[in-house]
């Protein structure tokens, strides 16, 4: 169990065909992805198993709400986990997926279909933005380039071709944070033929920074010196 992420474990029972719905907290902005990004935000173990029914031991991120809805007709997907009593699955985001995509889904309701089979059967309902990983092969924590692949990924994913400030501060934040933890993770020494590597994807880095930035001016500088920089925005927004 991950204690120092997760809240205290909660146990639910499946008599049929469900959902597990996860929604992220109105109070909390995009910028609360970040850190569900950092790690695992559910955490599922079969405590028990029958013919009829189920029950699961679930932990989640603090930042989320559970509901289990009933489901009408069977979700088809190609990647369903199989999991017995005993074994279990954390939920990560997956690796190259913008923080704003991320907090979209979470929004509107992330959604884990469970049946029960040969077995409980789990897989996530409609766009793939979250993974399922069995426990057993969870070798993210443990995973010392863990953060070399993120920066890998953070440069390769492309730009919102449609930004507002808000998810620009996102990705620069993330931006700021991959490079402190590649820094960190140099300075340890933990590979010393990464070195070249990170020497690389820091400059990288730094050089998407600085176009983010620049767009990120360009979004909220005044067109002229008669006119706002905020002209457009909502004037009842600006009052509260």
């Amino acid at each position: 169990m991950l204690e120092p992420l997760l809240i205290q474990p909660q146990i639910i029972e499946i008599n049929h065909q469900s959902k597990l719905k996860l929604v992220l907290s109105e109070q909390f902005g995009n910028f609360s992805v970040l850190q569900l990004q950092s790690g695992p935000i559910a955490e599922v173990v079969v405590v028990s198993v029958t013919a009829t029914k189920m029950s699961l031991m679930i932990r989640l991120h603090p930042y989320l709400s559970l509901d289990v809805i009933e489901a009408n007709e069977y979700a088809a997907s190609n990647a369903i986990l199989n999991r017995s009593v005993g074994q279990g699955w954390r939920l990560f985001s997956t690796l190259g997926i913008s923080p704003r995509l991320c907090a979209e889904q979470l929004r509107k309701g992330l959604f884990v279909a469970v049946s029960i089979g040969n077995g409980c059967q789990f897989n996530i309902v409609g766009p793939v933005k979250w993974e399922l990983i069995p426990l057993e092969a969870d070798f993210r924590l443990g995973n010392f380039a863990r953060e070399i692949q993120r920066a890998k990924h953070i440069i390769a994913r492309s730009m919102d071709l449609e930004p507002n400030a808000e998810s620009l501060l996102v990705e620069i934040s993330e931006l700021d944070s991959i490079c402190y933890d590649l820094k960190h993770f140099a300075a340890e020494g933990f590979l010393k033929q990464a070195n070249d590597d990170i020497s690389q994807l820091d400059a990288q880095l730094i050089r998407k920074r600085q176009l983010l930035s620049r767009l990120y001016s360009q979004l909220i500088e005044r067109p002229n010196l008669y006119r706002a920089a905020n002209v457009d925005i909502n004037q009842d927004m600006l009052m509260r």
